[in-house]
């Protein structure tokens, strides 16, 4: 007979953080293509901004930027303006290794004269509007540049692999005195690359991160004006260049060190803090991810009143999200010809140019058109949005079976359905799925079987928008 205690209406949230045994996606808890918002309701789940395309133009997406009051976008070496349809565009002059992803010094940046264009090969263009220079000066040439510059007081800034951080001329990124070099402690290892924070040159390293600032330390060509920021020298290096990102005033990337271990930091001011929980840290030590190579990618982006950084693991398939404002780590996932894989959006541009598609533009690099992120578009350009929450296992403190009369999903009222499903085999296996109406009056499922502990299941792939609240559970706790 049921238990005499009052443990009617009890609450799932769907609101769950990743969470792995085994650095694998396929059991325990997760958020797919949605993210956690506080409301009145308590924590609900919300579909992610979806994406369309805005212009027509493919190739292998390599990259967006800014010069001036206009935006560009290259594909297969060529320069074409943002949201372009026709064109012969402009050519990368002299490339040495075909179809590389770019960084970019824009214009826009602190008043850079120019635009600055390199490769991960570190082959480096400044961009006018009319046509890419190839930068040709012995001294930037002489050693192998990574991928990632800096401006910082009228200085373009790189990194050699050797450690080495270079300084252009003043305002001209085509010539690179042959004394405007720093050389960071040799125990830091190789250089990996460069990256503008607040009012500093961080200087990624394998095995270390060195912050340099601008002391005006020996006039120009006769030396660099960088001088190290004794307080901010770290034993943490960068995984991998295309990891850093610096979004509002934090700079994120994947680090490593003297062990095998791999994080995600996030320097704040001058302070490093990790924000990875073991549970993305054993996902990031899977041996398949490599440091070399266009396997790793991220980008940040501020939308719905959120700040993401965005990291994608192609070689896992993986595009993992962390949520600034909640701490909380989800995914975000691509469905193209019909397949489900990581996020497919690269390349963040913030537009603010009238001529051309506004907002926050990425270019798929499934095909390498240009694409919008909107708010109000619930549905992908390469196709659906599949919204997927798992919960970890519920038991509600007691191993007793437990009786679900029905469930109730709190939401708000959409012309929509979304599927749910359970396990009691601790992920083998799923239950049929079952639609609940949200446009309906109670929004529930009856008759829900019983069990021990139940992990629960959502899915949604409607072209609407969706914001789910708790799940109320009217349930019987057995006396055995």
């Amino acid at each position: 007979m049921a238990d005499q205690r009052e443990d009617q209406d009890l609450p799932v949230t769907w609101a769950h953080p990743i969470g792995t045994r085994d650095g694998t996606l396929t059991t325990d808890a997760k958020m797919v293509n949605c993210f956690a918002e506080k409301t009145e309701n308590a924590v609900a789940i919300v579909k992610r901004p979806g994406t369309q395309y805005s212009s027509t133009i493919t190739g292998t997406a390599q990259g967006q930027f800014a010069y001036l009051n206009a935006n560009y976008f290259i594909v297969n070496d060529t320069i074409y303006p943002s949201g372009a349809t026709t064109g012969p565009g402009i050519a990368l002059p002299s490339v040495l290794v075909a179809a590389q992803p770019c960084c970019f010094i824009s214009s826009v940046q602190a008043g850079a004269p120019l635009t600055t264009i390199q490769n991960t090969a570190g082959q480096l263009w400044t961009f006018n509007g009319l046509v890419a220079v190839n930068v040709t000066d012995a001294n930037y040439l002489s050693a192998q540049v990574g991928f990632g510059m800096a401006y910082l007081d009228g200085v373009y800034y790189a990194m050699r692999l050797d450690g080495q951080v270079i300084g252009s001329a003043i305002n001209d990124p085509t010539t690179w005195p042959a004394l405007d070099f720093a050389q960071a402690d040799v125990t830091y290892g190789e250089g990996v690359a460069v990256s503008r924070h607040l009012n500093y040159v961080l200087a990624f390293y394998q095995k270390g991160l060195q912050v340099y600032w601008d002391a005006n330390a020996a006039p120009n060509t006769q030396g660099i004006a960088l001088l190290p920021v004794l307080s901010a020298s770290f034993r943490v290096g960068c995984f991998h260049p295309a990891t850093i990102t610096e979004l509002g005033d934090s700079c994120f990337f994947v680090s490593i060190n003297e062990q095998f271990g791999r994080q995600v930091q996030m320097l704040v001011g001058l302070q490093l803090q990790v924000i990875s929980t073991p549970y993305i840290e054993k996902i990031l030590e899977n041996l398949t991810l490599q440091q070399i190579g266009d396997n790793t990618w991220s980008f940040g982006i501020t939308i719905v009143g959120h700040q993401f950084y965005v990291l994608t693991l192609s070689q896992l398939n993986l595009t993992l999200i962390y949520d600034v404002q909640l701490s909380l780590w989800n995914t975000w996932s691509s469905v193209v010809g019909g397949v489900e894989q990581y996020f497919t959006g690269r390349f963040y541009l913030a537009s603010e140019d009238p001529s051309s598609p506004k907002g926050d533009l990425l270019q798929d690099v499934s095909t390498g058109l240009q694409m919008q992120m909107l708010p109000t578009v619930y549905v992908d350009a390469t196709g659906p949005i599949n919204v997927t929450c798992i919960t970890p296992p519920y038991d509600w403190s007691t191993s007793n079976y437990k009786r679900f009369n029905q469930i109730s999903q709190l939401a708000d009222s959409i012309d929509t359905t979304i599927a749910v499903s359970f396990s009691d085999d601790d992920y083998q296996t799923f239950s049929t799925p079952r639609d609940i109406d949200l446009n309906g009056p109670r929004n529930q499922l009856r008759r829900c079987g019983s069990s021990r502990r139940r992990i629960w299941k959502m899915f949604h792939q409607d072209n609407t928008p969706l914001r789910l609240y708790d799940v109320r559970m009217d349930m019987d706790v057995m006396s055995r």
